[in-house]
C-alpha cells in the first residue's frame, strides 16, 4: 500500500510461457499472481510474458517499465521463470533488486 495516497502499490509480473504445457498453465499462474498481489496490498498492473527460451525481450520491457514508472514490486510464479540456470537467475535478480531497487516476490516461496 502506498502510504501517501492510500492506493495499492503497483506491481508487475514476469512469466515464461515457452511450451504447450506452460501455455495451458499460464491462466492459472496469472490468477495466482493477481491473488498474491491483492493479499499483499499490491496492484498487479501488467504481466510481461516471455515466449521463447533464450530471449529476454519481455524481461527488458519489464526493466524499462520499472525504470519508467518507479514501480518496485515484481511477481514471478517461481525463480525458474527468470531462468533455468542459477547463474542466469542471479544475474536477472541482481538487475531487478540492485539496479532497479525492486523486490522480487516468488509465489512458490510464500
Amino acid at each position: 500500500m502506498n502510504e501517501t495516497t492510500n492506493q495499492p502499490a503497483p506491481a508487475y509480473g514476469y512469466l515464461r510461457v515457452c511450451s504447450d504445457a506452460a501455455y495451458r498453465e499460464a491462466p492459472a499462474l496469472e490468477r495466482d499472481m493477481e491473488r498474491f498481489a491483492q493479499e499483499r496490498g499490491l496492484q498487479l498492473v501488467a504481466i510481461h510474458r516471455e515466449f521463447a527460451y533464450g530471449t529476454l525481450n519481455a524481461f527488458t520491457a519489464l526493466a524499462d517499465t520499472l525504470r519508467r514508472t518507479g514501480a518496485r514490486h515484481v511477481l514471478v510464479p517461481s525463480l525458474d521463470h527468470l531462468g533455468q540456470s542459477g547463474a542466469l537467475q542471479r544475474v536477472l535478480l541482481s538487475r531487478l533488486e540492485a539496479s532497479l531497487d525492486a523486490t522480487v516476490h516468488a509465489l512458490d516461496a510464500s
